[in-house]
């Protein structure tokens, strides 16, 4: 290990940006990383929210506010509608995002319901920063999908009542049910030709992911911390998979 950077970490910075990510950073912790995005985005931007748990994770949507930069997730209201919401959020200055898995050869791995999150990392926004955690690594594409389907998306389901099977199961039986949350499946392999795309890797777990061979300890430390922060965030935090 080199400046806290793991064998792992290490291989994924190298990989995105062989992969055309010019901008990719390993960050030791979140604290880190929220002063980093602080800086890259001006006083004056109108600020999306990719529904991420991660991104609020790290304190920086309190610190933006402070400044008075506009978070476009805070208009939510009577008079304006989610879907109107959402729609914005593409339109933004700067996108803040996370991963749902990142491979070890630079892939970047989402499965949404909605599609706004995936749509908005690819175009949209003028600038897309992704804040990664180290728990979303994973070996190869297959490990991801199997991951986000059989860890991450049952979580959701449960923690927000879904009445889908993974709810009940804790796994895809890849469902037809009207409230399926698992129906776009996005794989960037390489970055995006038009969208200005920063990615911060931070050497902590954030969000929602992990290895079922880890340990129950650290298994139930990143699910306490995920339902502790919906919970914090809610009710602007609406059923987004991430």
């Amino acid at each position: 290990m080199t400046n806290g950077i793991n064998e792992d970490m290490e291989k994924v910075v190298q990989s995105l940006k062989a992969n055309r990510f010019t901008h990719v950073e390993f960050v030791k912790d979140g604290s880190t990383a929220a002063k980093l995005v602080l800086g890259m985005i001006p006083q004056d931007a109108q600020v999306g929210i990719g529904g991420s748990t991660s991104v609020r994770q790290i304190g920086i949507l309190e610190q933006l506010r402070k400044r008075g930069t506009v978070i476009i997730n805070d208009a939510e209201s009577s008079e304006i509608t989610f879907d109107d919401l959402m729609r914005r959020t593409l339109r933004s200055d700067v996108l803040l995002a996370s991963s749902n898995a990142v491979t070890l050869d630079g892939k970047l791995v989402n499965i949404d319901g909605m599609g706004n999150r995936v749509a908005g990392m690819v175009f949209g926004p003028k600038k897309v920063i992704l804040v990664i955690g180290q728990n979303k690594v994973v070996r190869d594409t297959d490990e991801a999908i199997d991951r986000i389907k059989n860890v991450i998306a049952p979580c959701h389901a449960r923690y927000y009542g879904t009445k889908t099977p993974c709810a009940t199961t804790g796994h895809c039986t890849d469902c037809n049910s009207p409230s399926r949350i698992c129906r776009i499946t996005t794989i960037i392999e390489k970055k995006p030709m038009f969208t200005d795309v920063v990615i911060l890797l931070v050497g902590e777990d954030l969000g929602l992911g992990w290895d079922p061979d880890w340990t129950a300890e650290r298994r139930e430390r990143i699910a306490s911390v995920y339902r502790e922060t919906r919970k914090r965030y809610a009710p602007a935090s609406r059923r987004l998979l991430e």
